[in-house]
This record gives C-alpha cells, sequence and structure tokens, in this order.
C-alpha cells in the first residue's frame, strides 16, 4: 500500500465506498493495517484520539477545504501538532465539549516518543481510506458510528462481558431511531440518553429526525455514559453528527445519581468557558487550526 501521494478531494470521494457503513469500516480497518505492518500502539486513548482528532480536522460541507495533501507528508512530530491544532479548534468553538473529550486529547500535552511511533502511518492509512471525505459529508457521517466501531475492535470479547458492554449496531439502532421519532417532536425538546455508550442511539435520532424535515439543532442532548472514553467519544461525535450547540456530555451513574451528575456538568461547564477566555489556545501548536464555522 503507497503512504505517500493523494489523489484530489474530488476523485478520492469517488473512490470510497457508496455504502456510508462499507465507508465507515474501511475506515476502521485502518486500525488493523497500522497494527499489522506499522507496529501500532495498543493505547485506545491514542489510537480512538488521533482517528477523533483527524475527524474533527474534516471541512464542514463536501466541497470544503481538501487538507489531505497537507496531512500526508507530515512527520510522526508532525501530525501530533496538526492534532493539536485540531483539539484547539474544538476547545474553541465548544469548550465544554472539548473538556468532556478530555481522555481523548489530554495525552498530546507531553507525548513520549512511543506515543507517537508510527501515528503519522496510520493518519496517512485514514486520509487515504477517506476518513475527512466521510467526515465532511453529514450523510455519510450519521450513517455509522466509526470512533464506537474502533473501540469496539480494540477491547476484547472478554473485556465486554465484564462490563456488560455491547456496541449497537446501526441497523438497530436506525430502526430505533426512526421509532422514536416517527411522531412530531417540538423544537427544544430534550433528548436524555443515560447509557449512551459512544452515542450511536443519538446518530439514529438525529438521522430520523433529517428524514422527518426536523433539525437535530434545534433540539437539546444529553448524552451520558459510565465509561469516560466512551463519553469522550459522544462529544466529538455530537459535532461530527451536528446535533447543534445544545448538547450536553457526562460520564457517571445517570441513574441512581442524577442530580449530583447534572451539578457536576453544570460545574464543569462553568470552569470550561471560564478557562477558555484566560486560556484561548488549549495546547501550544505551530499549525494552523482548520476553519470552524462558529
Amino acid at each position: 500500500m503507497t503512504l505517500y501521494g493523494i489523489p484530489p478531494a474530488g476523485m478520492r470521494r469517488f473512490l470510497v465506498p457508496e455504502d456510508g457503513r462499507e465507508h465507515a469500516r474501511a475506515i476502521v480497518a485502518a486500525y488493523a493495517w497500522w497494527v499489522a505492518h506499522r507496529g501500532g500502539s495498543g493505547d485506545r486513548t491514542i489510537t480512538v484520539g488521533t482517528l477523533a482528532g483527524l475527524a474533527l480536522s474534516a471541512p464542514s460541507r463536501p466541497d470544503g477545504p481538501d487538507y489531505g495533501p497537507l496531512l500526508i507528508p507530515l512527520s510522526d512530530e508532525g501530525l501530533v501538532d496538526a492534532l493539536r491544532a485540531s483539539w484547539n479548534s474544538f476547545w474553541s468553538y465548544d469548550p465544554d465539549l472539548a473538556e468532556a473529550a478530555r481522555p481523548l486529547h489530554e495525552w498530546l500535552s507531553h507525548p513520549s516518543r512511543n506515543d507517537i511511533r508510527g501515528l503519522a502511518d496510520y493518519a496517512r492509512i485514514l486520509v487515504r481510506a477517506g476518513l475527512l471525505e466521510y467526515c465532511s459529508d453529514t450523510a455519510r457521517a450519521e450513517s455509522d458510528d466509526i470512533l464506537g466501531l474502533l473501540i469496539t475492535r480494540m477491547r476484547t470479547y472478554t473485556e465486554r462481558q465484564g462490563t456488560g458492554e455491547f456496541f449497537t449496531h446501526s441497523i438497530a439502532a436506525d430502526h430505533a431511531g426512526e421509532t422514536v421519532f416517527a411522531t412530531d417532536r417540538e423544537p427544544g425538546a430534550l433528548f436524555l440518553e443515560p447509557a449512551a455508550g459512544t452515542g450511536t442511539m443519538a446518530r439514529a435520532a438525529a438521522a430520523a429526525m433529517r428524514v422527518y424535515g426536523m433539525n437535530p439543532a434545534s433540539y437539546r442532548w444529553w448524552l451520558n455514559d459510565t465509561d469516560a472514553l466512551n463519553a469522550a467519544c459522544c462529544a466529538v461525535n455530537a459535532q461530527l453528527w451536528r446535533l447543534g450547540r445544545q448538547v450536553t456530555v457526562s460520564s457517571g451513574d445517570a441513574l441512581r445519581q442524577p442530580r449530583l451528575l447534572e451539578e457536576q456538568v453544570h460545574e464543569r461547564a462553568k470552569r470550561a468557558i471560564a478557562r477558555q477566555k484566560e486560556q484561548p489556545v488549549l495546547y501550544p501548536t505551530r499549525t494552523r487550526p482548520p476553519y470552524w464555522p462558529i
């Protein structure tokens, strides 16, 4: 597989699988190639965090700027710098969600050489698999949950059994989303998911809303999971699926201690907003951040 050189974005859109779910699985398969051929990291925060950071750097529309040729020639150190710029943009756009996503990017503050060895190869494979094209197209991005697919691939069956955690397949989630939103919902209504995983039910709900002519950004979303990494993925997915600015993400026991969780989330949001005003840049970087339509 050739790692260097990449066709223009228009040609890449033509070459990717037509079906969004097939495309998502092709992107996630890049991790297996990276491990087999480049000794990729087994650290989930780094592997999933790199995918999330690159996904956030995708243009906001299919005909947006092509960042692929800029990412392909980067070294491992250069890619870390680019990832920092991507998370800096997210921090500027929504400091609360960026704080909720901290498990995915805090390793960027002081990564070791072992952490980043071969990371640029991983990014090249993701870009060549069409990650930017996937995330810049809303219909394609909400066809499946690439972060959830990757986490599921990295967790063993024994681990999933131990926690009782199993990924909801996109077909099942889509059916549930269509059932729930087949009737009218007033704008401003709250979608609450106390055991969201990485958010695939929210993805299905947002897709169903668009089918019925509703705008997901007109509604409120609260996604919670007891696993901090899953919750961090919810924060990123909320942006990839264009859920709007009324999104709350939390990690805790939403069934036994809902009031305490609500208080913690409100305090986190206040701290994040105050910190963002004092610290506009989350990570020092020399790379220009991607454009965000604020």
